[in-house]
């Protein structure tokens, strides 16, 4: 198991190597090459994935832990390269192999002969060896390792086509929101090896059990419960949930395949995931447990209402996700662990074939068999029918502006970027001063 598990691991890590040494040594890849490797690197990893799986059924779905060198070690303290083989982890591997291979076989036709198709196929590439670093990663210093990988290839996959100037927009305000976020896992980790001496989840969990961890110079129950606060800070980025929900349907700038395996099945689950990986310390904490239904069900009720306003495809596609990634959210509130990694696994699979297929919308529906036809189709009762019209009517009027969320969000982007623009402002100055004066030395002589 643990020789599969290396494979698994190293072989995107190895495509990756290579296409980033090829692009250095200025080699010229064709697009056919490129294509059938990568649909070869798909089904290979897919059936490792699938293989292992079943390794994890049959050993009766015990984990297996792996340790390996340590990365630093100072005096008693060692920071080691942890995983973990276990059901959550081999379910999400194999997800992503299967999902990315279908994403690169659906590319072959749409980015054919697109000027950034290596580019589009490295990215993906280092998609897929980060989802598995993450997959399998056992302690959070691990995880962050993948997770920033993900987080900086969704950046440049938003910015795909950077020569126009609205994607770049976009993938700003993505990256502005994924590096907020991105330090509640520093700080979970900080805290965590400060006061648990270790950032294994299985062992923090087994720690809380320790009195000796509870007392006043550990920190107390506080610090414990702000280690949990902050790994569901760093969840609410990339699962589009309030108040950072309004940079996922402008991310829907990039190529739709990206926006599929994004947005749509893998990126958007790791919030999820995360939450899953460290249920069994948020159970500590029922107060845990009450935020994340909270923010889950919110999410899940402004992204219906905005959802319902919008007009194109992607960006409704975009607004049901994050409902239904809010309803995750509050699954594993009330506990059903199990239930919401079937959750997952259903809707990466359902929104992965909806966001490819959102291009041919015009051409499914009239080749649907009751167009044409004198045959109405009746909308069941929703729950909007139960709130009155003049209610429903506000709340719709403050859904076609997003319930305001984008104003704040804009209004946050542009007091980060008031440095740089000021650090713009002063270099034009200068350039402008020096130029004056060359200008004038120049005269004289």
């Amino acid at each position: 198991m643990e020789y599969l598990f290396l494979n698994l691991l190293l072989l995107p890590l190895v495509w990756m190597i290579f296409l980033g040494l090829s692009f250095f040594a200025r080699l010229q890849l064709s697009e056919r090459f490129l294509s059938e490797s990568v649909k070869f690197l798909a089904m290979i990893m897919s059936l490792m994935s699938l293989l292992l799986s079943a390794m994890v059924v049959m050993n009766g779905f015990e984990p297996l832990v792996l340790d390996y060198a340590d990365w630093i070690h100072v005096g008693e303290y060692d920071f080691k390269i942890r995983f973990i083989i276990d059901f959550l982890g081999v379910t999400y591997a194999l997800l992503s192999s299967l999902l990315i291979g279908i994403i690169f076989r659906f590319s072959r036709n749409y980015l054919h002969k697109e000027e950034g198709y290596f580019r589009f196929i490295f990215l993906l590439s280092t998609l897929l060896f980060a989802l598995q670093v993450i997959s399998f990663g056992r302690a959070l210093d691990i995880i962050f390792f993948g997770w920033e990988l993900v987080g900086t290839t969704s950046v440049l996959l938003i910015s795909y086509f950077y020569t126009n100037s609205q994607p770049v927009r976009h993938s700003f305000r993505a990256i502005v929101s994924y590096r907020f976020c991105d330090m509640g896992i520093l700080a979970a980790a900080a805290w965590a090896h400060h006061y648990m001496h270790t950032t294994d989840f299985n062992e923090m969990s087994r720690l809380l059990h320790d009195p000796h961890l509870h007392t006043a110079g550990h920190g107390g129950q506080i610090a414990l419960f702000f280690v949990g606060l902050f790994i569901v800070w760093a969840s609410l980025a990339k699962s589009g949930q309030l108040p950072f929900s309004s940079w996922l349907p402008a991310a829907m700038e990039g190529p739709t395949p990206s926006s599929a395996i994004f947005y749509g099945a893998l990126s958007i689950h790791l919030g999820p995931f995360l939450l899953l990986r460290f249920y069994d310390y948020f159970h500590h904490f029922p107060l845990l447990l009450w935020i994340i239904g909270l923010i889950g069900a919110l999410s899940a009720l402004y992204a219906t209402a905005v959802g319902r306003t919008r007009s194109d495809a992607k960006t409704m596609l975009a607004y049901a996700t994050i409902s239904q990634v809010g309803i995750i959210w509050v699954e594993i509130a009330l506990g059903f662990t199990h239930f919401a990694i079937f959750h997952m696994v259903a809707h990466a699979s359902l929104r992965t074939w909806q966001f490819l297929r959102s291009s041919s919308l015009i051409q499914d529906f009239f080749e649907n068999p009751v167009v044409h036809q004198h045959e109405t189709i009746q909308r069941n009762l929703s729950v909007e029918k139960m709130v009155s019209k003049n209610l429903r009517k506000k709340i719709f009027l403050h859904a076609l502006h997003g319930f305001h969320l984008d104003y704040f969000t804009q209004r946050s982007l542009d007091g980060l970027s008031w440095p740089m623009r000021a650090y713009i402002s002063f270099e034009k100055k200068w350039m402008n001063l020096n130029n004056s004066i060359a200008t004038s030395i120049f005269k004289k002589r």
